[in-house]
């Protein structure tokens, strides 16, 4: 069995005011470094969604630290390590209360193998 896990089953959704299809995946995530410096985790999730008409993607990693950590709300050039491989990219921290961090991606995520 695949460490690759779908939100749900693979498909389309209608969503928002506009009602625009969006796609998602999750993954796993076991490790992660901010900006070259490596964040003692439990592991997170990254959820990546693609909108109807967009060509961008949104994604956002949701990570617990196994103790305190003290993050700043600043950009960071993110690694991330799970069973899947390795994916990278530019992320803000929106969130944090020292455990759990959130971040929004800021840019592309490298490593993506799209929608299947």
């Amino acid at each position: 069995m695949s460490a690759f896990q779908w939100i749900g089953e693979p498909r389309a959704a209608v969503v928002g005011p506009y009602r625009r299809k969006v796609r998602h995946h999750r993954y796993y995530i076991e490790g992660l470094e901010l900006s070259g410096r490596i964040l003692d985790g439990a592991g997170g999730d990254l959820i990546v969604a693609e909108f109807e008409g967009r060509t961008d993607l949104d994604w956002e990693l949701v990570f617990q630290s196994r103790s305190s950590e003290d993050v700043e709300p600043a950009p960071f050039d993110l690694v991330m390590r799970g069973p899947e491989g390795e994916l990278s990219g530019p992320a803000i921290l929106v969130r944090s209360d020292g455990i759990s961090h959130v971040f929004r991606g800021a840019g592309e995520l490298k490593g993506f193998a799209g929608f299947r």
